[in-house]
């Protein structure tokens, strides 16, 4: 075992660099080539100076506004970060840093746990044990969180946890108060830079959850984030990040040996180098010279640099990571309220119609429901009217019983406002093109049971009502008939109507024509027979008494047949009447409704509007204590 010296003599090897070179202004007697740390912070890029007159519980109230009333305008795991880091004690609050490495089957993770070990390890004493338990093998593909910080020699492990736990003593990040997250990510390749931070500033875990192999994906919040990538492939993935536009906050930097002389526009470091000169140097301290020399040529040190700058204890003061990640979620959630806000104001602008267009299209809206009414007058009548409804006339049922289904759904599918369907069509489009949306059909039982609209005035009448062909017959219930028309960005309300005409009306009517055929010809059959029976088993009964009998009862049964069947076809001409003259009204109602309120709505919707407001309160007054 090398003989041990004392702790404040080395420091990181600085009385070496001292002792040798002490006219020098370089930290070794070779000098490494020159490296571009694009994530090493300056003082130019250090965040602005902490307010030591903040007031943490105002501004802690202020996030809890933000996520009450702006939660869809705010990350809610970074603001929760952020009400922790709140919730601990001013300047000692405990920075959380992610080392990301870019998902290559395991090794980019290997090397980021190497680089750790390398980063926390103190070259005075031999390797420890939560080296080797950092870099065990059965474990070197699962993500593992490190709290550094604790008492001398406090080496505590933790795996029952839904994420292994480590918690070491390091000398170079004592007082810092540190939880470094490894984990296997690929970041997104977007070039904005705004969801790019949020996904490597909120990594996500998969957590098993059961034996089955499922995974639950659990985000983890950090302050800082630093992406290692292994070799060439990484070193392509890594050019593609925006890792320059906060290099504070975002780091990044490729495992790999360049030849002397060569370099990169990413930062390089060579972790095999740096464990070696740490190997070298615990040998015997007789090697510090070459160990200087490999591990500041491997660029570890600028990565430590790059983990303290900003998270040692203050006395006060919050630390910079902290007031960092609450400035970096105020401005995004300003950011997102002023995009939804323009995404709103440009929704309505493309949806507004100008008064001109609107008073034009309900010009033709009222003419197109003139020319419905009178095409549903003129060419109903010509129906009924017409050759193919005379053919079931109720004398004609005999040998028409059939074809009542085929004859009146053929009347429903030619004459039953076809017009008007295809002119509402094209009114619909015309509509809709001047961003006028929402014209079209409600749910089809909405249509069946709307009450609103307009009824013909009936006249009080002694007589006995007609009969209505639904108490005639059962009919299927309006709730069970199956969907057959499908949703249209114009009114359904002509084609669910002749649907609705044909699945309960016609079948009702058909069924009706059945049975009146049925019963007449068995009235007649059984007043025959009756006839019959009196002629044959009387000697006093005529075969004029007989003939009468008969005759009574088939000049009955038809009459009976003819009031009914006559009076059901009425009634069903007045239905396909009503039903289509509440089709026309339905949606002159509807589409004139839309039009009346794309007119009115010249602004966002008032709810809306009142959300946006609240949210712009509860963001300012969180600005207004940060600055």
């Amino acid at each position: 075992m090398p003989p041990r010296i004392p702790r404040a003599s080395v420091g990181w090897a600085k009385p070496f660099r001292k002792s040798i070179i002490s006219d020098s202004k370089h930290i070794c007697p070779i000098r490494p080539r020159q490296r571009h740390f694009t994530s090493s912070p300056t003082v130019a890029d250090a965040a602005p100076a902490a307010d030591t007159n903040l007031d943490r519980h105002a501004l802690s109230e202020a996030l809890l506004e933000i996520q009450k009333n702006a939660a869809s305008f705010v990350n809610i795991s970074r603001l929760q970060l952020a009400l922790r880091g709140l919730e601990q004690t001013e300047g000692d609050e405990t920075i959380r840093i992610a080392i990301l490495g870019l998902a290559d089957g395991g090794a980019s993770l290997k090397q980021a746990k190497e680089l750790l070990r390398l980063v926390l390890a103190d070259p005075l004493k031999e390797e420890e044990e939560w080296e080797r338990s950092l870099t065990r093998s059965d474990d070197i593909g699962k993500p593992l969180l490190v709290r550094v910080g604790g008492n001398e020699g406090e080496v505590v492990e933790q795996s029952g946890r839904l994420v292994h736990e480590l918690n070491v003593v390091s000398p170079m990040f004592h007082g810092h108060k540190l939880e470094i997250l490894i984990l296997e990510m690929d970041p997104p390749t977007e070039d904005a830079t705004h969801s790019f931070e949020e996904a490597v500033l909120v990594p996500t875990i998969e957590i098993p959850t059961s034996s089955s192999g499922r995974y639950t994906p659990v985000t983890t919040p950090v302050h800082r984030t630093f992406i290692l990538g292994q070799g060439v492939r990484g070193a392509a993935s890594l050019l593609s990040y925006p890792l320059n536009a906060n290099s504070e906050t975002v780091g990044g930097a490729v495992n790999l040996r360049l030849p002397n002389g060569e370099s990169l526009p990413i930062q390089t470091i060579d972790i095999a180098t740096g464990k070696e000169a740490l190997s070298t140097f615990r040998k015997s301290v007789d090697n510090a010279i070459s160990y200087e020399r490999q591990w500041f040529s491997s660029g570890i040190p600028q990565i430590i640099d790059w983990m303290k700058s900003g998270t040692s204890m203050t006395q006060g003061t919050t630390k910079e990571p902290v007031l960092r990640l609450i400035q970096s979620v105020i401005q995004n959630a300003n950011n997102n309220l002023d995009a939804e806000r323009s995404r709103q104001l440009a929704q309505v602008l493309s949806t507004k119609a100008s008064p001109t267009e609107i008073i034009a299209l309900q010009k033709t809206l009222t003419t197109w429901a003139e020319r419905a009414h009178t095409e549903l007058r003129d060419q109903l009548d010509i129906a009924f009217g017409g050759h193919k409804w005379r053919k079931l006339g109720w004398w004609k049922l005999f040998w028409r019983v059939d074809d009542v289904s085929m004859l009146t759904s053929d009347i429903l599918a030619r004459k039953f406002l076809t017009e008007a369907e295809e002119e509402i069509i094209f009114l619909a489009g015309r509509i809709e093109e001047s961003g006028v949306h929402g014209v079209g059909a409600p749910p089809p039982q909405t249509l069946k049971t709307r009450d609103d609209a307009p009824k013909p005035v009936e006249e009080p009448s002694s007589g006995v009502p007609p009969p209505n062909l639904r108490d005639l017959i059962v009919v299927e219930s309006d709730d069970d008939l199956p969907e057959k028309i499908k949703p249209r960005p114009w009114p359904l309300h002509i084609p669910i109507t002749r649907a609705f005409l044909s699945d309960t009306t016609v079948p009702a009517l058909q069924a009706l024509a059945q049975k009146l055929v049925l019963q007449t010809l068995s009235t007649s059959s059984v007043s025959s027979a009756l006839a019959g029976l009196m002629y044959a088993s009387s000697l006093s009964t005529t075969l004029y008494e007989a003939g009468a009998v008969a005759a009574l009862g088939i000049v009955w049964s038809m009459r009976r047949m003819q009031n009914k069947w006559e009076t059901a076809r009425k009634y069903w001409e007045g239905e396909v009447r009503e039903e289509g003259r509440k089709a026309v009204r339905n949606i002159e109602t509807i589409v004139g409704e839309n039009l009346k309120e794309a007119e009115m709505n010249r602004g966002l919707d008032p709810a809306a509007e009142q959300e946006l407001e609240r949210a712009r309160v509860a963001i300012k007054a969180a600005e207004a204590i940060i600055r």
